[in-house]
């Protein structure tokens, strides 16, 4: 499946994506993007008044009725109320504002915490030029130096969000800057700890191999050059990176110096998470707002 036919929605979507503080222009293009090539609806949750930079934008009667605004005296009584409305069902996405990544995520996870929910990670899905299908890498902006146990949940979080994009089978190559174990790598040894973990299940849809340097993970014929015997090697869907800065760093080299698209989520919730960079392209952004409505139709 392509990266375009991933972010498809075929169905008119019920999506209802909540935004704290769209107070900035390039968050009100981005919705007014989504409300005129999609059926979805937005509940703005603000610390200003935007309806005059909305209207600024010569919306359609139809497209300004989706849009509902609630102004706030804090930044804090906003996300209280927002996060009331995914509770509620009033709202079913969650798409980051003009806010500090910081303070949105400390109230999803305080409100996770609430609701006994699970593990979250950032997934972000590439089309790369050069590569021969699409290629999520993970965590790249939320787990800074995720543990063993950790990464065994990311990878359960995956493999759901997986499925949910018509995966049948899923190959995730586990990062380090070797292909050998060595105990002064840290992340070599963690790799083999998790493929040992994965290989105990049954996993016939679901192949987790490492470590791999990443040239490894990518090209067939240099993990033939090293003798590597590995269905995931240099076909791989998933990169599980061992720290964030691996993990940001090939993130932006890939979407600057590799011309790739990118469209991202936070998974793990009982909601879809949009947490783009405010350096993300418009185009990303939106890519990231179609993926979430894609799952969420899943």
């Amino acid at each position: 499946m392509s990266f375009e036919q991933m972010l498809t929605v075929q169905t008119p979507s019920d999506a209802h994506i909540a935004v704290v503080n769209a107070h900035n222009e390039t968050t009100i293009r981005v919705i007014c993007h989504i409300l005129e090539t999609t059926t979805a609806s937005f509940s703005l949750y603000n610390t200003q008044d935007v309806s005059e930079l909305i209207r600024s934008f010569d919306l359609t009667a139809n497209m300004f009725a989706r849009i509902s605004m609630q102004t706030f005296e804090s930044e804090e009584d906003a996300l209280t109320q927002c996060m009331k409305d995914l509770d509620d069902g009033r709202a079913n996405i969650l798409m980051k504002g003009h806010i500090p990544t910081s303070h949105l995520l400390s109230a999803v996870l305080k409100h996770n915490s609430k609701q006994g929910q699970h593990f979250l990670n950032h997934v972000a899905l590439f089309d790369i030029p050069d590569y021969h299908k699409p290629l999520m890498i993970s965590d790249v902006a939320l787990n800074i130096q995720p543990t063993k146990s950790d990464m065994k949940a990311m990878i359960d979080n995956i493999s759901i969000f997986a499925k949910q994009l018509d995966y049948k089978t899923l190959k995730i190559a586990l990062l380090s800057s070797t292909e050998t174990i060595q105990s002064k790598l840290p992340s070599s040894i963690q790799a083999q700890e998790i493929k040992n973990m994965f290989m105990k299940q049954d996993t016939s849809s679901l192949m987790v191999d490492g470590p791999f340097a990443l040239d490894n993970i990518i090209d067939k014929k240099s993990a033939l050059q090293k003798g590597i015997q590995s269905e995931v090697a240099g076909d791989a869907d998933v990169i599980i990176v061992p720290h964030l800065d691996v993990g940001n760093a090939l993130y932006k080299s890939l979407t600057y110096f590799g011309h790739a698209q990118v469209a991202s989520v936070v998974i793990g919730a009982r909601f879809p998470i949009v947490l783009t960079s405010r350096a993300d392209s418009m185009s990303n952004k939106i890519n990231a707002i179609q993926l979430a409505m894609k799952i969420l139709v899943k």
